[in-house]
């Protein structure tokens, strides 16, 4: 993940291994959320068609979601490895330069599913995004994150979706958990990004952009899901939200 002529910063590969640590320690939960979502759906009245298909899913991510996690889990630690080559991450493209006359159906509608999920990720979590990079940025001398960088959520899109394929599920499947899917993973790199910032803040690293409030989501069910931590808005370290306090819109 490193250009040339990027300066290395060991601060810098350590903060990534981090967040794709919390990224991994973070999977159980969404796989479960993602498994619970499907079984519920069987109970929903449909016509028998969809029924049959939820029916199958809940059978297929029953059987395959250890396939999944485990793949992702492959997929982000391949991608935060200190060896991991621009080469390697360009294969995160898609259509390997292929003409687009020349790109099938199938890779189509798999770049779609990638885009949605990542954008759907950066919708919640772009604040926290914007200052990792600048603080990434700021310990590699660059101006700007690789167009592949680990950290961009892209790449752990493709990583979740390639390891879904990988699991025999399907894009059918895919579509019809898409809302989980997305409300899950766009938490969860949320709070990735978060805890990360707020180790390279405990480095000194751009301490002067703030920790932006966060709230944590808890596991328990009722409460509308969502939990503070430390009794309000979570700012650690004595940081104060400041400026940045319009990050906790939508929260």
């Amino acid at each position: 993940y490193m250009s040339t002529g990027v300066a290395p910063s060991p601060l810098a590969q350590q903060a990534r291994r981090r967040y794709a640590e919390h990224l991994i320690a973070g999977l159980p939960g969404v796989i479960s959320a993602v498994v619970e979502t499907a079984r519920a759906l069987q109970d929903k009245p449909s016509i028998p068609a969809i029924a049959l298909m939820r029916r199958d899913l809940a059978k297929a991510l029953g059987q395959s979601g250890g396939a999944w996690a485990q793949s992702v889990t492959d997929g982000i630690r391949r991608f935060a490895a200190p060896g991991a080559s621009a080469t390697r991450l360009s294969e995160l493209s898609g259509t390997g330069g292929a003409a687009l006359s020349l790109v099938d159906d199938d890779t189509i509608e798999r770049e779609i599913l990638t885009s949605r999920l990542a954008l759907a990720v950066m919708d919640r979590a772009s604040w926290e995004f914007s200052d990792l990079r600048s603080r990434i940025s700021s310990l590699e001398r660059r101006s700007e994150l690789d167009t592949h960088d680990m950290l961009r959520a892209h790449v752990l899109a493709r990583v979740v979706l390639d390891g879904w394929r990988a699991a025999g599920l399907n894009q059918e499947g895919w579509r019809e958990l898409q809302s989980v899917l997305h409300d899950e993973f766009a938490h969860l790199v949320e709070e990735a990004y978060h805890e990360t910032n707020r180790w390279l803040i405990s480095q000194k690293v751009l301490p002067e952009v703030d920790l932006r409030p966060f709230i944590r989501r808890s596991r328990g069910g009722g409460g509308g899901g969502m939990t503070s931590t430390g009794g309000g808005a979570h700012i650690a370290d004595g940081q104060t939200s400041g400026a940045y306090s319009e990050s906790a819109r939508g929260h």
